[in-house]
This record gives C-alpha cells, structure tokens and sequence, in this order.
C-alpha cells in the first residue's frame, strides 16, 4: 500500500487563484464598502440604540473573520503538482460510473479547501476523494459514505499538464 502524502495544504492552481483574487477583493472593495456602511450607520443616530450599526459591526467581524482565514489558507497552500502517471491526483478531472445505480458522473479532485460538491469540485477529504487517490482508469473503488458503501469504476482521468516554466 502506498503512504499517502500530507494532504492538508494541496490546492490546485485554479483553486488557489480563485482564493487569492476573492482575498484581493475583500481586502479592498469589500473593507471600502463595510467602512462605508459603517460611517452611513454612525451618521443614523446614538451608538447604544442603533440596530444598523449594531448589523454593520457583525458584517464587519464576519468581512475581517473571512479574510483571516482565507491568509491563514493561503500562507501554508501548496500547489498541488498533477500525477504524471495516470493516476488520481488533485487536480485531475476524473469521470466515474456507479456500478449500483449505472450512473455516470465527473469530478475534478481538488484540495481540502476548495471543494465544492454542487461545482463538482470533489476534496481530498471527502470520502469520495479519499477513495479516488491512486486509482487509475479501469480500477473500482470502494467508498464509504454516509448513504452507505458505494463502488465507482473509474472510467478515465485527465490530469492537467505541468504548467510551463519560464527560462531564466
């Protein structure tokens, strides 16, 4: 069996562009905007009897919360290299079908902060995506999963190629 690797901090490259530019966007509009709606609050009346500002403050905690824990996930991201083997790995777009139901479906494997079921955007924490890691087309999987023990064939997996590096 092989060890499997720290998987925590993986995203992919999309993943973490997608992360950063929302990081980007709070840090500026988003904190533009709330001081905005906080001065517009403040201008509304007494400080202990104005529910607008009392809204505005609660908006702000969640503004700054967001933003922190979008630092805290980037400064220790990693960027996930695709598997050159055929393999399962982040990033690989994987298409399955469920022996049980004979269903076809895709996913893209994608670190644990990324994951987005309804984008079909399937973490590395999931079971499903635990269960995938590895795996090359042809192979079934067993998962466990709150609606019981599901098998998967994997049909086929794309992995993304190396993204080019520039020469120095």
């Amino acid at each position: 069996m092989r060890a499997m690797p720290a998987l925590d901090d993986l995203i992919t490259a999309e993943g973490y562009e997608l992360l950063r530019s929302e990081l980007v966007t709070l840090r500026t509009s988003g904190r533009a905007e709330m001081s905005e709606r906080l001065r517009e609050a403040r201008a509304d009346g007494q400080a202990d009897d104005n529910p607008a500002l009392f809204d505005a403050f609660e908006e702000q905690a969640q503004l700054e919360g967001r933003i922190a824990v979008l630092e805290e996930r980037l400064s220790g991201a990693r960027i996930a290299e695709p598997n050159g083997d055929g393999s399962v790995g982040i990033g690989s777009a994987v298409r399955l079908r469920g022996l049980e139901a004979d269903e076809i479906v895709e996913y893209k494997l994608v670190g644990a902060i990324e994951g987005s079921l309804g984008q079909g955007r399937v973490s590395v924490d999931a079971p499903v995506g635990r269960a995938l890691i590895g795996a090359a087309a042809g192979d079934v999987v067993n998962v466990t999963s709150p609606r019981g023990e599901l098998q998967l064939e994997v049909i086929s997996v794309e992995t993304p190629a190396l993204p080019r590096r520039k020469a120095a």
